[in-house]
């Protein structure tokens, strides 16, 4: 049978007789996508005025939604910026550990925040603006790839943090960064896949995109938290081992999260759901402690394992 594509469509997208397209069946409905690549889309931020973290949210925003290029504009008579790269630890948790926040001129500060994006390089500057540009092609392969690392990297601060409460090292800002330095390199990820996710259209993609931009929420979310252990840990002036036996059990039920994404099975559902019933019981049951931090530490696995369940939750619902 023959399908009649509306003529503004098709011209819109250059699409000529012959050319393929993706067609993809959703239930009663057939969804049809045109060329992936239908040009070239750039936006310009004006950055005047922002604060970095509003700036952050302006420039993640563009680069989620798979703009090609980025211009930022700025006031040229401004010379000194926040630093980009940590802005919240550099301004409030390392200035309480007696660090003083460095300035930045424009450029230095830009580069930061391109730094922290994949796939993206700054291509050329003025005295009020840069412009920064997509330097290769984004991939299904290339978000199966990011996705993995994603969870290894999570299970990598799993292990730096419980090491860290296992050999006693607390009080120490150095651990503190690493661990910030660690969750950073999730958002680049996360946001990586954010990328790809809204900028490829065809059939392998379309019917996750709400579950999967969701999963990568909540990931985030998750690797935040770590990011908290390690400033109570850098705080702390005592011991905090006794959350590890809980620290540990939080760690299990991560992987066993991250082997159900690729290996869905009843067994391993239902196992999962009795362990987070455990852990669950188990933080209500655990007596306080004395040392706030190590209260502090319990409550932060405690929302891990809460962002855990609501990852399940959505994973169970890519099986529909």
């Amino acid at each position: 049978m023959t399908l009649t594509l509306p003529s503004e469509w098709t011209k819109k997208l250059n699409l000529l007789a012959g050319d393929e397209v993706d067609v993809v069946e959703n239930e009663g409905s057939l969804i049809v996508n045109g060329k992936q690549h239908n040009g070239f889309k750039s936006t310009t931020i004006d950055i005047t005025g922002l604060r970095v973290p509003m700036l952050w949210r302006f420039f993640q925003s563009a680069y989620r939604e798979g703009y090609d290029e980025i211009k930022l504009v700025y006031d040229s008579s401004k010379r000194d910026f926040e630093g980009a790269y940590n802005y919240y630890s550099s301004q409030f948790e390392y200035k309480r550990m007696g660090e003083k926040p460095t300035k930045k001129t424009p450029l230095e500060m830009i580069q930061e925040l391109v730094d922290r994006f994949v796939g993206i390089e700054v291509i050329d500057n003025s005295k009020d603006g840069c412009t920064v540009r997509e330097m290769g092609e984004p991939s299904a392969k290339e978000f199966d790839n990011s996705l993995r690392r994603i969870f290894l990297l999570i299970q990598e601060l799993f292990d730096k943090v419980i090491d860290a409460i296992k050999n006693n090292q607390v009080g120490d800002i150095s651990l503190c960064k690493n661990v910030h330095t660690m969750d950073i390199n999730v958002d680049r990820f996360i946001d990586y896949c954010c990328r790809i996710n809204n900028k490829i259209n065809d059939s392998s993609f379309h019917k996750n995109k709400p579950v999967m931009f969701s999963t990568l929420f909540l990931l985030e979310l998750l690797g935040d938290e770590f990011k908290y252990i390690g400033n109570h840990l850098a705080r702390s002036k005592k011991k905090v081992d006794e959350v590890l036996d809980f620290a540990e059990k939080v760690k299990q039920h991560f992987d066993n999260y991250y082997h159900l994404f690729y290996k869905f099975d009843r067994k391993g559902v239902i196992d999962f759901g009795e362990n987070d019933f455990k852990i669950y019981n188990e933080h209500f049951d655990w007596k306080e402690s004395p040392n706030k931090d190590a209260r502090s530490i319990t409550r932060h696995f405690m929302q891990i394992s809460k962002f855990i369940f609501c990852l399940m939750e959505l994973r169970i619902e890519m099986e529909y």
